[in-house]
């Protein structure tokens, strides 16, 4: 068992055990006695601590766990010790060629965009992406001034740039900014540097500096309240569309039964007999799906913008959103292949010629116990017979060769014309001749092992000029006229004429 100690670098606390303990303060101890003597030595320490504990907080998987020996060693091959900056510095000074090199060096770091401070002019904008790029600072601060001059942007990218990217503070930081390792040899170059040119110290106008930052900070507290503002507004939407979710589920046959007035299918059931009912299934599935990792999106964005908490699971994230991406082309996909069983439409049209022409016929409708009259599409659907029944279409022309005919055009769609036309022909529906007397049936009806596929019936009567059509009263109670002459009635009869087809026969009172 090891004792574990509490330590404090550059403001942050950590656990370590005794051992690392010890060699940790060894190495401060000698990085202290050698920069006691030298210029800028307190900045030099602070800026390796701040390195150490930079270090210490990136180790992989070990946030919250003691600092360990190993941990220690890691942080000194890093940065190195003041040995190795001793053998430098008399290399440098006598002249000596160095060691040879390893035959793997590690590799150099990347670069990492900052706000070069110590070298600006305004906001450090341009020599930080200078620094970042490889290049001088009079190089980008040309482009910048040519893209003002001929496009008057880059003021304004400037200012963003300004506001979003953050400055390089330490010495760390300016090490990243340049692509150089962060160890004591760097930092140590990095601070003399410093002390040796004092216009890297200075900025261009103190006030600049001073107004940047208040800008800065007066963008941050705008952003922040547009923050919450807009996260107000996901988690109110988030809120709303979970609301109108649990409605869809639990009140939708109630609405559709009130809207369409079906009295034995609710909407759930019609939709089984369009599609498939694994299709329906998956549907469904990838509904509640899609809507409801919808329905969290908004609802943590909401509290994260209000917040400002961040969430470290960005895996999680990318499995949520894959999953929902996921829900979507499944749906897309199962429409696409369900709407393929409705891409052809064909016809079955059948002929009647009634035995002899009369001068006079009667029209009326077969009694039925069905109520579908306020059915917007028409339909009704038989769960005793497990059929389908819906509303012809009746029209009544002129006959060019002068004889009665009864036309019926039965209609469907389908998979494939061959399929469409043979939904079609199982169309059934039937007209009853007495003599003068036609009695139609008020629907027509889709055998029980077809689903519904907007099966449509056109019967059609041909009569010659001069035929009168009187019809039953049972004829105007329904919508079975639905095109041609709506305002049939039974209060008088109607004639065929030569151009202007049927006719009322005016009253000779």
């Amino acid at each position: 068992m090891k004792r574990v100690e509490t330590i404090h670098l550059n403001g942050i606390v950590f656990s370590i055990d005794d051992d690392a303990f010890g060699k940790l303060s060894a190495y401060l101890d000698a990085l202290g006695n050698y920069f006691k003597q030298e210029q800028g030595g307190r900045e030099i320490i602070a800026d390796i601590e701040a390195r150490i504990s930079e270090l210490f907080t990136e180790r992989d998987g070990s946030n919250g766990q003691v600092i360990t020996m190993t941990d220690v060693t890691k942080v000194i091959e890093t940065l190195g010790t003041p040995e190795d900056i001793a053998g430098a510095d008399t290399d440098t000074e006598t002249g000596d060629a160095p060691p040879p090199r390893p035959a793997q060096q590690p590799p150099k770091p990347p670069r990492r965009l900052y706000r070069d401070c110590d070298r600006r002019y305004l906001g450090g904008v341009c020599s930080g992406i200078a620094a970042w790029l490889g290049t001088t600072s009079l190089a980008v601060r040309l482009v910048f001034f040519l893209v003002t001059i001929f496009y008057g942007v880059s003021v304004f990218i400037y200012c963003l740039l300004w506001i979003i990217v953050p400055k390089a503070k330490t010495t760390a930081q300016k090490l990243e900014m340049r692509g150089e390792p962060v160890n004591i040899n760097n930092i140590k170059k990095n601070v003399r540097e410093g002390f040796a040119d004092p216009s890297l110290r200075q900025s261009f106008s103190d006030f600049l500096n001073e107004a940047g930052d208040f800008f800065g900070k007066a963008f941050s507290i705008f952003g922040r309240i547009i923050g919450i503002l807009l996260g107000l507004l996901l988690f109110c939407w988030g809120f709303v569309l979970a609301i109108c979710l649990i409605c869809l589920f639990t009140m939708q046959d109630i609405v559709f039964s009130h809207w369409a007035e079906w009295d034995f299918l609710s909407f759930t059931e019609l939709l089984q007999h369009i599609i498939s009912p694994v299709s329906y299934v998956i549907l469904t599935i990838c509904a509640i799906l899609a809507t409801g990792l919808l329905i969290f999106a908004f609802l943590f964005w909401g509290v994260k913008m209000m917040t400002g908490f961040h969430l470290k699971h960005k895996l999680l994230h990318v499995m949520l959103f894959l999953l929902w991406l996921a829900a979507i082309v499944t749906a897309i996909i199962i429409c696409i292949s369900q709407a393929r069983n409705f891409a052809w439409r064909n016809e079955y049209i059948t002929e009647t010629q009634l035995l002899a022409p009369l001068d006079t016929f009667y029209l009326s409708k077969a009694p039925s116990k069905l109520q579908i009259s306020n059915n917007p599409l028409d339909v009704y659907f038989d769960k005793r017979n497990h059929c389908f029944y819906g509303k012809p279409n009746l029209d009544i022309r002129k006959s060019e060769d002068g004889q009665t005919i009864l036309k019926f055009k039965r209609e469907s769609q389908g998979e494939s014309k061959r399929a469409a036309y043979r939904y079609a022909e199982n169309i059934n529906y039937s007209v009853e001749v007495r003599d003068s007397l036609l009695i139609f049936d008020q629907y027509f009806t889709v055998v029980p092992q077809d689903t519904w596929k907007f099966q449509s019936l056109d019967a059609t009567l041909l009569v010659p000029v001069g035929t009168v059509i009187v019809f039953d009263k049972t004829m105007s109670q329904d919508r079975i006229l639905k095109r041609g002459h709506r305002w049939w009635n039974s209060d008088y009869p109607w004639v065929m004429t030569e151009k202007k087809g049927l006719q009322r026969v005016k009253n000779e009172e």
